[in-house]
């Protein structure tokens, strides 16, 4: 069983058009979408629609829960009333049990959508005790921008980076992606950026892809 799970769309349509093809592409089972939609990129509208077409899974991140608010920002969007219901309405997590093993989906953390988890900063018995609390075998988070995977023990911990390529030009020169070659933030990788990730169960591998090609792309790996 191969799961795919991407993050962290950011309103960049150009990229998610591309990973849900190379998705397909390498026939992967199932997708799951894991939140922050909006915000950053030039697209909302378009990604909402396309998004909610597609059928995947999805949950909500900390910006699409911003964007139930009544900001200045939000109603100078070319969106939808349809679109924005559908983002109004996704809910905070996704669990399911596939092959025997527990997943459990969060945008950030468990206990919250604006902490994230850091490969060389969380502490491992933090990590330990967020498996503990959603009962999972393997937690996929995203928020952070940077593609990982953590090993707990016989648990794993991943995320599958942002599928963000482009910010928009409001976030120009923001060091907003995590580039693994260079173990840093940068302002944006361009056309060849942009990640998802691929779950296989039951053995918890998990590699992480360029939403362009399909090609592997660098993350962090380690074991806690």
């Amino acid at each position: 069983m191969r799961l795919a799970v991407f993050s962290d769309v950011h309103a960049d349509v150009a990229a998610l058009r591309d990973a849900l093809a190379t998705i397909a592409a390498m026939k992967c089972d199932t997708s799951v979408c894991v939140g922050d939609l909006v915000d950053y990129g030039s697209s909302p509208g378009e990604t909402l629609v396309l998004l909610e077409k597609s059928g995947v899974p999805t949950i909500r991140g900390n910006h699409d829960r911003w964007a139930n608010g009544e900001s200045a920002a939000k109603r100078s969007w070319d969106v939808t009333p349809a679109s924005l219901a559908y983002l109004q309405a996704l809910p905070a997590s996704w669990d399911a049990t596939i092959e025997g093993v527990r997943v459990a989906v969060r945008h950030g953390t468990p206990r919250s959508d604006m902490r994230g988890i850091y490969p060389r900063y969380t502490a491992p018995g933090e990590m330990r005790d967020f498996l503990d609390e959603v009962a999972a075998d393997v937690l996929v988070v995203g928020h952070t921008h940077i593609p990982f995977r953590i090993g707990v023990a016989d648990r794993v911990i991943v995320n599958p980076g942002a599928l963000l390529r482009e910010p928009g030009p409001r976030m120009a020169g923001r060091p907003l992606l995590f580039d693994p070659a260079q173990s840093r933030f940068v302002s944006g990788p361009g056309p060849a950026g942009g990640t998802f990730g691929v779950l296989e169960l039951p053995s918890r591998a998990f590699t992480v892809h360029r939403a362009i090609d399909g090609s592997v792309a660098p993350m962090i790996t380690m074991s806690v």
